[in-house]
C-alpha cells in the first residue's frame, strides 16, 4: 500500500490543472494527521478528492452512531489504507483498501474486526 505522501502526489497528478493545489496544502487539507506516524484518516476534503479522481475503490460500511475513542485509536494505528468516517444519522466507515474492506465484510461487525486488528 502507498503511504500518505505517495497517495497525495498521485492524486495531485490526476487532478485537472485548474483544480490542482500545491503538495503542502493538499497534505494539510486532505489528511486528519499528516505526520509520518499519524494514521490514514481523511478529512471531508480528502474523501471528496479521492472519490472524485476515480483511481481508488471505496467500500463503505454502517457503523454504530457513537464510535468509542479506543476504536478511533485502533483505526488510526492499524489501518494501512486511507479511510473516512461519515458522521450523521447513518454513520459509515469508508475504506479505500479492498483487503481491509473484505476483512471487515467477513467479520460483519466493526467491534469484532477492531479486536482482530488489535491482536495483529
Amino acid at each position: 500500500m502507498l503511504n500518505k505522501s505517495q497517495i497525495t502526489q498521485r492524486v495531485l497528478e490526476l487532478l485537472p490543472p485548474e483544480n490542482c493545489i500545491d503538495f503542502d496544502h493538499a497534505c494539510h487539507s486532505w489528511w486528519m494527521d499528516f505526520r509520518p506516524q499519524g494514521g490514514m484518516r481523511l478529512t471531508q476534503a480528502g474523501f471528496d478528492v479521492l472519490t472524485t479522481v476515480g483511481e481508488f475503490e471505496t467500500h463503505c460500511f454502517a457503523i454504530p452512531p457513537a464510535v468509542p475513542g479506543l476504536h478511533l485509536i485502533t483505526l488510526n494505528r492499524k489501518l494501512d489504507c486511507p479511510y473516512f468516517i461519515k458522521l450523521g444519522k447513518k454513520p459509515q466507515l469508508c475504506v479505500f483498501g479492498s483487503k481491509q474492506a473484505m476483512m471487515l465484510a467477513m467479520y460483519g461487525d466493526l467491534e469484532k474486526w477492531l479486536k482482530f486488528l488489535n491482536r495483529t
